[in-house]
């Protein structure tokens, strides 16, 4: 399930909100002051789920400044 990430325009409070994409305009409501005047923060979306057999690695990013792009990484077995 996706996760979105809203900042409240009103008081500025950062929250997330992880909600299938149907429901995510209900679901914005700022837990530190209780409005609806909030803003989407683009960056990334995070899906949370775990590997199985269809999704058995995960890509990983090197560290540093001049770092390459993501790479794949086989699971251990």
């Amino acid at each position: 399930m996706p996760t979105y990430e809203y900042r409240c325009t009103a008081c500025g409070e950062a929250f997330e909100v992880t909600c299938p994409i149907a429901e995510r305009e209900q679901k914005a409501v700022c837990p530190a002051c209780g409005t609806r005047d909030v803003r989407q923060v683009f960056g990334s979306i995070a899906f949370s789920g775990h590997r199985t057999e269809f999704n058995p690695g995960h890509f990983e990013r090197p560290g540093g400044k001049k770092a390459g792009p993501p790479r794949w990484v086989e699971p251990k077995r």
